[in-house]
């Protein structure tokens, strides 16, 4: 699909499909912010897209239990219950800002990392690796974490993700604060998107 893209638009570089689960948009961005930092684009057209066309989809995840019985997508709350599963179809441009006629957001960096093998399986995030990228994410860009004033956290509102997460931000950002840091996730308002909820997440705090 990516090539079929590229070539009715007569783009050039890179181009391919990109799938790592629910952080595939922004392992996406993260590619494009690369490719243009190193030379081998100018610019970058990052699409996601995420259709509940299936129910058999929708009956996989509620016996996995990652869904809300009742519908409701509460992340860290004491309630929480589970996603709602729901639809995202979105595009991000990237250039270098001197480049940009208009600018909505700034990418001062960005880092990835991948949490390997877990006992558990591969549906349990590593609160520990989270640790990791976000401690040296914030060393390598010399962001001070006190000026954080908000997080847009993944908040998935499931046993398995809100804990670990919330861990994590907490151990990096939030030890020795002076003020509240201030923690949401618009999957609340919206559901999980899955592979395109990154996505939501830039349009909300834009």
């Amino acid at each position: 699909m990516a090539n079929i893209i590229s070539h009715y638009f007569d783009l050039k570089g890179p181009s391919y499909t990109i799938d790592t689960a629910c952080s595939s948009s922004l392992y996406a961005i993260a590619r494009g912010y690369y490719y243009i930092m190193s030379g081998k684009c100018e610019d970058a057209i990052i699409g996601t897209a995420n259709l509940c066309f299936h129910p058999l989809i929708n009956l996989q995840f509620a016996r996995l239990g990652v869904l809300s019985p009742d519908g409701y997508c509460r992340p860290f709350d004491s309630a929480a219950n589970g996603y709602a599963r729901s639809e995202t179809i979105a595009v991000v441009y990237l250039q270098k800002a001197k480049n940009a006629k208009r600018i909505y957001a700034i990418y001062p960096y960005i880092k990835l990392n991948s949490d390997g093998y877990k006992s558990e399986g591969i549906t349990y995030p590593s609160s520990q690796m989270q640790y990791t990228l976000l401690k040296e994410f914030y060393e390598e860009c010399k962001i001070p974490v006190s000026c954080l004033d908000y997080v847009e956290a993944h908040g998935t509102a499931t046993i398995a993700g809100d804990p670990p997460e919330i861990n994590a931000i907490y151990n990096v950002l939030c030890k020795n604060r002076e003020t509240p840091l201030i923690i949401g996730s618009v999957k609340s308002n919206l559901g999980h998107t899955e592979p395109a909820s990154g996505f939501n997440q830039i349009a909300k705090v834009k």
